[in-house]
């Protein structure tokens, strides 16, 4: 394997401005990424605060004890957190099915790879710490793959017919409709040498698991325990014992983290970057749990009492009477989930997506309401797996990997083309438009001088001329394609294969096509591979 690097465009501005230092950091995050001492400043700036380390180590021990299987690499990393410099690397994500697509292995590998990297520099403990999102209530989000089935990319959910207030943390799973549902993905990916293993195993896992979510983790952990990465859920309710003092915290100023957030959100529409967290000037920005576990978001009125969606209202005594006894009843939103990852851990660095670097930006006011500094947010590495198969097929139709991501697939199958056919119809059909648009216009002016009420008649007539002559080029197009069908053929796997639906490939494919494909030592040879964090794009060819 080897890695060769893209420059590429964000569609997100302000990821962009910020990647290409064009963006004044300060307005949104605390620490520039790209100064050479930023880990070692950060560092030192968390050696002033006290984080309740012994406590964290011994539940993240019982947690792990609780759900996995004994590995030394991880107990040996949750113990090195009782040392007064450890650090953390942490990043998170949605409990998707077989781990989801392929940007959360991206995003674990991107933990393991920075805090490695620190650790040696710094030569403290750089412990990597996966935060899986298990308080995420929307199911329809993580509830199926994406795969390709007789040419076409399908989606495959899976049938859930629990109430979807009901965080992903609590949804059993129906096992016997989600090992047929996997099968049906498998089936996709066609028999090789490592399927049936690749299967038992999964079939293995998925029996000693009650939720989609303890599914997401056993398998994450098995994947990546060798490399020692620690795994947390930010619904457990023992973890919620740890968080109590920090939701009083949350309460107590509730009012001035809304406005905070607000203020960021109001600067940054007023020099052109768009917010995408939605809220409303009431959010508490936190959720009240029932006791049937679906969760409701909390809004705060003027009088301080605080309310749910089927009008339960409770005061603010009643508040921290919840945050202190029974925190269990209480969970973050995405602007104070954030809040509590920096209370309780001591963060070297966050691991964030290009939505997530975005939304972190409105969240720069809010950290100052606790007196915390952001920690460095760190976009996570972008990499694209480029088969050999499909690299041979880029050469056969002689296109650049650049041009894939740049000019697009189908842009380069119509310049291959006119190559091959160098009296192309399309420049004399649009040619052939124009003229009978013009031609047709002074027609319509005639008509409707003759009597107005023609006009939709006459429109329509217009759009059947040029409908026409769609359809002759389509069928020229179509002839063209069987003639070059071969070829063709290369210019639809390799769009398939790097960009999917005009996406990047990491959104839509999974990780099990390659190691049912490659083998189960594939993983380990992607982690182990020599990664730069400079925001360019790997292409990682295979």
């Amino acid at each position: 394997m080897e890695i060769t690097e893209l420059s590429l465009r964000h569609t997100n501005r302000l990821v962009e401005d910020l990647v290409h230092a064009r963006l004044n950091t300060v307005d949104y995050f605390d620490y520039q990424i790209t100064n050479d001492d930023v880990y070692e400043k950060r560092m030192n700036d968390l050696k002033n605060r006290t984080f309740a380390r012994e406590e964290l180590s011994d539940y993240l021990l019982s947690y792990h004890q609780k759900h996995f299987p004994e590995n030394h690499t991880v107990t040996n990393n949750i113990k090195r957190l009782k040392q007064p410099d450890s650090l953390v690397i942490v990043g998170g994500q949605q409990a998707g099915l077989l781990t989801g697509p392929l940007y959360t292995i991206h995003k674990i590998i991107s933990i393991l790879v920075l805090s490695k990297q620190q650790e040696e520099k710094l030569s403290v403990p750089v412990i990597p710490i996966f935060w899986v999102a298990g308080e995420d209530h929307d199911f329809a989000e993580i509830n199926h793959l994406l795969v390709s089935q007789n040419q076409v990319i399908k989606k495959k959910a899976i049938k859930h017919t629990q109430s979807e207030k009901v965080p992903v943390f609590y949804k059993e799973l129906d096992q016997t409709e989600c090992w047929n549902w996997i099968c049906s993905i498998f089936e996709t990916y066609g028999e090789t040498d490592y399927t049936n293993t690749l299967m038992e195993s999964l079939k293995q896992t998925l029996s000693t698991s009650k939720t989609y979510t303890q599914f997401f983790e056993k398998l994450t952990y098995e994947m990546f325990s060798g490399y020692g990465l620690v795994i947390m859920n930010s619904s457990d309710p023992d973890l919620r014992k740890m968080e109590s003092v920090f939701f009083q915290q949350f309460i107590r100023k509730n009012e001035e983290i809304s406005e905070a957030l607000l203020a960021q959100q109001e600067f940054m529409r007023s020099v052109g970057y768009q917010p995408i967290i939605e809220t409303e000037v009431t959010s508490a920005n936190l959720f009240y749990h029932h006791e049937n576990n679906e969760r409701s978001l909390l809004h705060r009125a003027k009088d301080k009492t605080y309310s749910v969606e089927e009008n339960l209202t409770f005061t603010e005594e009643e508040m921290r009477h919840f945050a202190e006894q029974t925190p269990e009843r209480l969970s973050n939103n995405v602007v104070t989930r954030p809040l509590m990852q920096e209370c309780i851990l001591p963060t070297l660095a966050f691991i964030a997506g290009p939505g997530e670097l975005a939304y972190w930006a409105e969240l720069k006011r809010v950290f100052q309401v606790l007196d915390f500094e952001m920690p460095p947010v760190v976009p996570r590495l972008n990499i694209t797996l480029l088969e050999r198969s499909i690299e041979t097929d880029m050469q056969d139709v002689e296109i650049e990997i650049e041009d894939v991501f740049t000019r697009g697939v189908e842009q380069a199958r119509k310049e291959w083309v006119s190559k091959k056919e160098p009296s192309q119809m399309s420049p004399k059909i649009e040619e052939t438009k124009k003229q009978f648009e013009q031609i047709h216009r002074e027609l319509r002016e005639s008509a409707l001088s003759i009597d107005k009420s023609l006009e939709p008649f006459l429109m329509k007539n217009a759009y059947f001329i040029q409908a026409q002559l769609d359809l002759l080029e389509s069928h020229i197009d179509k002839k063209i394609q069987q003639k070059h069908r071969v070829e063709m053929d290369k210019f639809s796997r390799i769009g398939k294969s790097l960009k999917p639906n005009d996406g990047f490939q990491e959104r839509t494919w999974n990780i099990y096509y390659y190691l049912n494909k490659y083998g189960p030592n594939f993983l380990d040879e992607i982690v182990q591979l020599r990664y730069s964090f400079n925001n360019h794009h790997k292409i990682v060819k295979i």
